[in-house]
């Protein structure tokens, strides 16, 4: 994993419901592979990270909320541009609910590969365990993502 690779895990201890009762996915943002294995799911951790919500709502809009920070005087807070953050977050619930949307599961982790020679941020999605309903699902997923952008709205 490079140096501009962001994990962000799936941790429903954050999970939720909007007033309408539509689900929001609780997610992690972390900035290494180590502190990624030493997550512990709903506890607040010795490293910096930053805990957000993935909303998915009944007229079909996605939101991302800030939930919190842990250890917000952490130097990669010095040096991680707001803006920046703000578009990995909402790209970030994009990916995660439109996968969502597509298989009926919760992405576990994603991967975000900044990309800052094109301003842009490519994600790779990774399910723990994915179940799909019938064979024929599987199929027409694979077709999907080998057409490309498949989780991203237009």
């Amino acid at each position: 994993m490079s140096d501009s690779s962001l994990i962000l895990l799936y941790d429903p201890a954050f999970d939720d419901m909007d007033a309408e009762g539509c689900p929001g996915f609780g997610y992690v943002l972390l900035f290494s592979e180590e502190h990624s294995e030493q997550y512990q799911s709903g506890d607040n951790p010795p490293f910096p990270a930053v805990s957000m919500l993935f909303t998915d709502h009944a007229d079909g809009s996605i939101s991302g909320d800030l939930l919190g920070w842990a250890h917000l005087d952490a130097p990669i807070f010095q040096s991680f541009p707001l803006g920046q953050f703000f578009q990995l977050m909402e790209q970030a619930a994009q990916v995660a609910i439109n996968a969502y949307r597509q298989v009926g599961q919760v992405p576990d982790r994603l991967i975000a590969e900044l990309m800052p020679d094109e301003d842009l941020i490519q994600f790779d999605v990774q399910f723990g365990q994915l179940e799909l309903s019938d064979a024929d699902a599987e199929q027409q997923l694979a077709k999907q993502m080998m057409a490309g952008r498949p989780y991203l709205d237009s």
